[in-house]
């Protein structure tokens, strides 16, 4: 293939005055075309403007002038004639050059000749001229070189701006040809005149020598030839640009040099050889000599920057974005004199990270810095970029672009979408942006217009590692260190990675486990170790799984086991280093150091432990699985995955993913609802409740330490749970609860959350039912709770209050046998008005007329007498009849108050009680109550007689019907209108009278000692029983228990049931029942005890 050029040199000009002459174009141009044609293997270079040298039969470059006409021949000449037809083709021209700019702002290019006049007539337009003849040519090849000042402008340096400049004039080579371009300056730059030379010139034919060869090919490409002009120029106030499609052109070929290459393997600071291998991590600027495989791409880069400033590069996860960036793409930039800023991370605060990276450079004007950044303006980054150094040009690196869809907040995304793609619109500006992105994540980048445009114009697709590129990136590093890779070891691997998409990063951690393995006498890496070590996939499944097993994890067969704590805290630390997506897009989440070790709470050996996992000699850090880190800008530490390979690859961290987005996908659930919940104004419909509560509660409590939950979700949970724990509390099933019980769910779940009871209990806008049903399920587990008393106002309004217990009288307990104690408290003597006064409501004939009576000193069971205590007693000797160990008819809880008691029965209780007490030394005599004590002790009358004037009891004393007051309620007894309609466990309600005692209203009746009188009429006034005067009859009776069964007498029976209405639950009601054959489910009784032995009725 035959190769011609135009080298055109104008130092001439017809209008001084619009276009001053120069001194180099016709010199450089001329050692230009001396070279291609001694050098560059060129059959034909046309000069322009020329003379003819008779004496050595050629032409050379004269400083003279060239028309337009002669210069627009010339090119259709080269580029539509039939002798360079699918020929390569070079053009250089050095003269000057301008650009018009129209009344609606579009640019034109021109390559001025000597009769070039302002209007741009006579010179060389590129658009309506060039476009033309590149259109109708059919070259193979063309390279352009310009050097003249403005050169940038012939080039589209800016997209949007200049559409209509270069860039379009060579549209015709996209498809089937190659063509390069490099211009000597910016638009806004001067090319400057050497001694000799001019810079560019100079520069280009120094990169053209022998010397700058490629040291194996002895070939000097464009792409070599453009970089070596960039560093030449460097600091010399201009900057070359570029503008390829296609191949990197060949410009000359001296031929391959014959070389011993010597082996100079890279130490480590302990004077070890380098692993040259990254493992999962990214190559960096500090690995630059290890990269290998990507040139093409990093070329493909540098020449976009060239032209554009804002370049994103897109690929699969594992591609290798990062790597290409930092260990190929910013060590060039910096040879060239790019000034290169830190790579940054959007993480949660992207714009936070980019104000405090562009900070050093504004230290005395933070304001403007910040109001650039956050305020939401038009003006954006501009007038920070006004302000940058001019002598460099300034690369942003944004690393991981898929951050800022998957935890960054939205108003900060916005915000920085919209300051970093504003950059590309900025002519001239001394900021370019190059950001790596996932492919699967351009979806969400296309919502946004500025972004999407940059994307379909801008971006630079990588493609997987493939052919001659894969094996150099798999040989080459070895070499560098003085090793092989075998034969049969790379035609494994080439067949293994065919099978597995996104293989890269696989690849690189398996050639890391086969270097420390390497076989070190033959200076080798083969096939033997890299089965031995699983292949691509096994390796990466087989060291995590042993860093995570073991301690010893880099011996070859470790031995010392991680304790399971320290697995859970290894799965704990990764569930918090994943963003779960939506369906199986996971992504990684880097966080901060001291978030991580909160994982083991204010433990201080706990967070040790945790920061020894990490970083510690035997950590995960070590085994390659994490990296931490911190820069200079940032606040703290973080912690991160070393790849997103781990995420698909290593099956544990699979597994504890995949269940862990049940946990995720509940949480979304919850919210949802729970916004629902908050728009009909937080009402208790809304809210979950049974099985749907029951396992959220579980999954989110398993998953607490990796699945975040919104405040509102929150406060929606703990509203259903504290509803379905009230809900539970109003359950007439309550009472039921024993130990046992606990193997159900239900009753399980409230007990895991105690803490919600006492919530509860303590809530004094809580209703009373729910805070005393809390306050009894803690008491049944142990735990200390408040004794309760209430006060229930006229209009039933009821206001709890809690009484310390050295303010209620002392207990006695009397410990029976198998554990089973009595409680019975110690009344104190007094006086009271016995019976119902004149005005209370519900009251009946028999309970008049109220007289006085004088009470003297007892003891009364705290509370009725439980099924436990009568099983306890009925088992002791007998004295005048058989008991019914089990008479109950409600049974399945021994706290339960027994029932179905003839008022024999409770007589034969007592007097086995009095004898066994006795026996056991204390001499307790115990007996039924008379109806007089029994009211006494249930109105607890002494608190009110403080506020009685006079020593004396007034006449027709009124007393609240209950002792609780003037209403009876279902929080506060079991009577016929509350809704287990059964019996209830003994002090279920929580609720004592002034004396300590339970129960005295509801639950069941209690028998009393006295028989049945229609009224109070003569009835005694010191508490005894009213025995009628009879005192033949009751000495009868107490001799012969038989005499008492012949009478068959009624006795009287106080405080109502669980079938009573409320009425029959006043203290002062009193009913009666036949005292033999009565066996009602509704009838018990309490014990007193008197404070020394007499010859009372108790001893029938």
């Amino acid at each position: 293939m035959a190769r011609y050029a135009l080298v055109i040199g104008i130092n001439h000009y017809d209008n001084p005055n619009f276009l001053p002459p120069l001194s180099k174009p016709a010199k450089d141009a001329e050692a230009v075309a001396k070279f291609l044609e001694n050098t560059g293997t060129f059959a034909n270079v046309e000069r322009l403007p020329n003379r003819w040298i008779a004496a050595e039969k050629r032409y050379e470059v004269v400083p003279g002038k060239v028309t337009g006409n002669e210069v627009l021949q010339a090119l259709k000449q080269i580029l539509s004639g039939e002798q360079t037809k699918n020929q390569e083709v070079l053009i250089y021209f050095s003269g000057h050059g301008f650009r018009l700019i129209n009344r609606i702002g579009d640019g034109e290019a021109y390559l001025a000749t000597s009769d070039s006049q302002p209007d741009g007539k006579n010179a060389i337009s590129l658009d309506r001229e060039l476009n033309p003849l590149l259109r109708r040519s059919s070259l193979s090849n063309l390279v352009v070189m310009l050097d003249c000042c403005h050169a940038g402008a012939l080039l589209p340096e800016n997209r949007e701006l200049n559409r209509t400049l270069l860039e379009p004039s060579l549209s015709a080579f996209k498809e089937k040809q190659d063509y390069y371009l490099i211009a000597a300056c910016r638009s806004q730059q001067v090319a400057w005149e050497d001694e000799e030379y001019s810079l560019f010139t100079a520069a280009l034919l120094k990169g053209l020598s022998q010397k700058q060869a490629d040291p194996e090919t002895g070939e000097i490409s464009a792409d070599r030839l453009f970089d070596f002009v960039s560093r030449e120029l460097r600091g010399k106030g201009q900057e070359p640009i570029r503008m390829g499609v296609g191949r990197s052109l060949i410009l000359v070929k001296y031929g391959a040099q014959p070389q011993v290459k010597e082996v100079n393997p890279l130490l480590d600071e302990k004077g070890e050889l380098r692993c040259p291998y990254q493992g999962l991590l990214a190559f960096t600027k500090e690995e630059r000599d290890f990269f290998f495989g990507r040139k093409r791409v990093v070329d493909d880069i540098k020449s976009k920057l060239d032209r554009l400033n804002f370049v994103p590069l897109i690929g699969a996860s594992g591609s290798g974005k990062s790597s290409v960036v930092l260990a190929g793409l910013i060590p060039w930039l910096e040879e060239l004199g790019w000034q290169i800023l830190e790579p940054i991370k959007p993480g949660f605060k992207p714009l936070t990270m980019l104000e405090s990276l562009l900070l050093p450079y504004f230290r005395d004007d933070q304001q403007l810095l910040d109001q650039c950044i956050n305020n939401q303006d038009r003006e954006g980054l501009k007038p920070l970029l006004e302000l940058f150094p001019r002598e460099h040009k300034f690369l942003l690196v944004v690393d991981q672009f898929e951050e800022l869809f998957t935890f960054a907040l939205a108003e900060q995304r916005d915000r920085f979408i919209e300051l970093i793609t504003q950059v590309a619109t900025i002519p001239d500006s001394p900021l370019a942006v190059v950001a790596t992105m996932r492919a699967d994540f351009i979806e969400p980048c296309l919502r946004y217009d500025g972004l999407r445009q940059l994307i379909q114009n801008n971006a630079e697709y990588l493609p997987d590692l493939r052919g001659l590129d894969l094996l150099e990136a798999i040989s080459e590093p070895a070499k560098l260190q003085g090793y092989e890779v075998t034969n049969n070891l790379l035609n494994q691997i080439l067949k293994d990675i065919k099978q597995e998409p996104g293989f890269l990063p696989l690849l690189e951690f398996a050639l890391t486990q086969l270097w420390q393995r390497r076989d070190e006498a033959k200076y080798q890496v083969t096939l033997d170790t890299y089965e031995a070590i699983g292949g691509i996939v096994g390796a990466l499944n087989c060291q995590a799984d042993k860093v995570y097993q073991y301690k010893d994890y880099e011996k070859d067969s470790p031995q010392q086991e991680r304790t399971e704590a320290e697995k859970a805290l290894i799965k704990r630390i990764f569930l918090n280093l994943l963003q779960i997506g939506d369906g199986e897009k996971d992504t990684r989440l880097r966080q901060s150091k001291a978030l991580i070790l909160s994982l083991a709470g204010d433990n201080q050996e706990g967070q040790k432990v945790l920061k020894e996992l990490i970083e510690g000699k035997q950590g995960l850090v070590k085994g390659r699985l994490l990296v931490t880190g911190k820069t200079e800008r940032e606040e703290e530490a973080w912690v991160d995955l070393a790849h997103e390979a781990l995420i698909e690859k290593w099956d544990n961290l699979n597994l504890w993913r995949n269940e862990n987005r049940k946990g995720r996908e509940l949480a979304k659930q919850v919210d949802k609802d729970a916004k629902d919940w908050q728009k009909n104004n937080k009402s208790q419909y809304y809210l979950w409740s049974g099985d749907k509560l029951a396992d959220a509660e579980k999954v989110l409590q398993q998953y607490k330490d990796t699945v975040e939950t919104t405040d509102l979700a929150q406060e929606f949970l703990q509203a259903s749970s504290q509803e379905e724990l009230r809900s539970y509390l109003r359950s007439p099933d309550i009472d039921n609860l024993e130990r046992e019980t606990l193997e159900k769910e239900a009753v399980r779940k409230l007990f895991l959350n105690q803490e919600r009871l006492w919530q509860l209990l303590t809530d004094e806008k809580e209703k009373p039912q729910i805070r005393l049903s809390a306050s009894w399920l803690l008491k049944q587990w142990g735990e200390e709770v408040p004794i309760w008393t209430a006060e229930v106002d006229k209009q039933g309004n009821i206001a709890l209050s809690i009484i310390a217990e050295n303010d209620l009288p002392a207990t006695v307990i009397e410990e029976l046998e198998d554990g089973i104690n009595l409680e019975i408290v110690e009344i104190p003597g007094g006086e009271f008005w016995m019976g119902a006064s004149e005005g209370e409501e519900g009251a009946y004939s028999y309970e008049r007329p109220q007289h006085k009576v004088k009470i003297s000193p007892f003891l009364m069971g705290k509370y009725p007498i439980t099924q436990a205590q009568w099983r306890a007693v009925a088992f002791l000797p007998k004295v005048k009849r058989d008991l019914n160990p089990e008479p109950s008819y409600y049974k399945g809880n021994s706290c339960r108050p027994v029932e179905r008691i003839r008022w024999q029965d409770a007589v034969e209780f007592c007097e086995r009680l009095s004898r066994w007490s006795q026996e056991k030394g204390k001499g307790y005599q115990y007996r039924l109550p008379s109806e007089a004590e029994w009211e006494y002790a249930c109105r607890s009358v002494v608190s009110y007689q403080l506020s009685v004037i006079s020593e004396e009891l007034i006449h027709n004393t009124v007393y609240p019907p209950y002792h609780f007051g003037w209403k009876i309620d279902p929080a506060l007894a079991n009577y016929g209108q509350t809704a287990p309609a059964r019996t209830t466990a003994v002090g279920r309600f929580q609720i004592v009278n002034a004396f300590g005692l339970y129960d005295m209203h509801g639950n069941v009746w209690e028998w009393c000692l006295d028989p049945w009188h229609d009224n109070y009429e003569d009835a005694p006034n010191d508490g005894r029983v009213w025995d009628e005067g009879n005192e033949e009859l009751y000495q009868a009776i107490s001799n012969n228990l038989d005499v008492l069964l012949q009478n068959n007498k009624s006795r009287v029976v106080r405080g109502g049931s669980w079938v009573g209405i409320s009425p029959y639950c006043r203290s002062a009601y009193r009913s009666y029942q036949a005292d033999r054959a009565i066996l009602n489910y509704d009838l018990g009784f309490r014990v007193l005890c008197e404070s020394t032995i007499t010859s009372s009725p108790s001893a029938l």
